[in-house]
C-alpha cells in the first residue's frame, strides 16, 4: 500500500532529476507507468543543486572564490540546462522581428551577440551580488546554515517562477520541441508538492515581512515577464522558462542581499 501511494512521487521526482540535471539515474519512461507531473518537482531540484554547488562554503576561501565556485558547480549538475534557456531567450526575443522569426531564432543552436551579452552579464551579476552575500554574512555555524538555507532558496524560488508562467499562458513552438512533454497543468495537491520547499527554506532564509515582501514582488516580476512574452510570443516555450529561472537566481539574491543588509 505504501508503495502505491509513494511510488508516483518517486517516479515523477526521478524524471524531473533526469531531466533538469546531468545526475546519472536509471528511468523507465513507459507512459503506463503512474507518475506524478515532472515538473511539479521543479523547487525540488532546486534544493538538489543548491546541496551539491555548496560545497564551497566548507572551505575558508575568499567570498569572491566560495561564490565563483558555487555557480560552477550548480552549472555544472544543470549541464546549463537554464544559461541555455536564456541565452536562446535572448537572441530569439531581441533579434527577431516577428513571432516566427523569433521561435525559428530560439530553434538555432549557433549563440549571437545577444545571448553572449546576456550569459555574460547574468553570471556576472550573480558572482559579484553572491559574493556580496558571502561576505556580509558572519564566519560562524549559525552563518553557514543561514548561507545554506539562503541558496537553496535562491534555486527553488527561481524555479517556481516557470511553473507561474507555465499556468497563466500557452505553450508555442516551431515544430517539435522536447519540453513540449514536460508541459503539466498542475492540480492543488501538486502546487502543494512544489510550493512546500519554498515555505520551509523562505522562513529561514528571510523574515515574515521580507519573505512576504520577496514573493510579492516574484509575483510582479512574473506579471511583467508574461507582458513581456504576450507581446513577443503570445505565449512561453522551453527556452524562455529557462530564461525566466536566471532571472528569479538574480532576483532573489538581491532580495537576499537587501534583507540582510
Amino acid at each position: 500500500m505504501k508503495g502505491v501511494i509513494v511510488g508516483p512521487y518517486w517516479q515523477g521526482f526521478k524524471r524531473s532529476l533526469v531531466t533538469y540535471t546531468r545526475i546519472p539515474l536509471k528511468v523507465d519512461w513507459s507512459e503506463d507507468i503512474k507518475h506524478t507531473p515532472a515538473v511539479c518537482f521543479l523547487p525540488w531540484i532546486g534544493v538538489v543543486v543548491a546541496l551539491l554547488s555548496a560545497w564551497p562554503l566548507w572551505f575558508d576561501w575568499s567570498a569572491s572564490l566560495q561564490a565563483l565556485l558555487m555557480l560552477l558547480t550548480a552549472v555544472l549538475v544543470t549541464g546549463g540546462f537554464h544559461e541555455d534557456g536564456l541565452m536562446d531567450s535572448c537572441d530569439g526575443l531581441v533579434g527577431g522581428w516577428d513571432k516566427e522569426q523569433r521561435l525559428a531564432i530560439m530553434k538555432d543552436s549557433r549563440i549571437g551577440s545577444y545571448a553572449a551579452l546576456a550569459i555574460w552579464f547574468s553570471l556576472t551579476l550573480k558572482w559579484l551580488l553572491l559574493t556580496e552575500l558571502l561576505e556580509a554574512i558572519p564566519s560562524s555555524f549559525l552563518g553557514f546554515m543561514y548561507t545554506l538555507s539562503a541558496w537553496c532558496f535562491v534555486h527553488i524560488l527561481a524555479r517556481v517562477l516557470p511553473l507561474v508562467l507555465m499556468r497563466r499562458m500557452t505553450y508555442v513552438t516551431a515544430g517539435k520541441s522536447k519540453a513540449a512533454s514536460m508541459i503539466a497543468s498542475l492540480n492543488l495537491q501538486q502546487w502543494a508538492i512544489a510550493l512546500a520547499p519554498c515555505l520551509v527554506f523562505g522562513v529561514l532564509a528571510f523574515n515574515l515581512f521580507n519573505l512576504l515582501l520577496t514573493v510579492f514582488f516574484a509575483a510582479m516580476l512574473v506579471f511583467f515577464i508574461g507582458l513581456y512574452l504576450r507581446k513577443k510570443l503570445s505565449g512561453f516555450n522551453g527556452d524562455t522558462l529557462g530564461a525566466s529561472e536566471q532571472i528569479g537566481e538574480v532576483f532573489v539574491i538581491v532580495c537576499l542581499l537587501v534583507s540582510y543588509s
